[in-house]
């Protein structure tokens, strides 16, 4: 299990990019926390240790299939 502390002025989705290079696993993160949820809705306090899940949702890459207007 890993575990991180917080610095001043952490928030769930600015953890969420640096730990895990995505702010949208913002919500991976707060479920492996949900100890922390009620108690810090946005802002974390500096030194609340936050624990890093280690198994994370796949996530599918964005792919538009709309064309650009320009490429007709």
């Amino acid at each position: 299990m890993k575990v991180t502390t917080t610095k001043y002025c952490d928030r769930w989705d600015l953890l969420a990019y640096d730990l895990l290079g995505d702010t949208a696993l913002a919500p991976a993160l707060m479920a492996a926390n949900r100890h922390l949820i009620d108690l810090y809705d946005s802002h974390i306090p500096e030194g609340v240790e936050i624990v890093i899940p280690e198994q994370l949702p796949v996530r599918k890459p964005l792919i538009s299939t709309v064309k650009a207007p320009w490429k007709d």
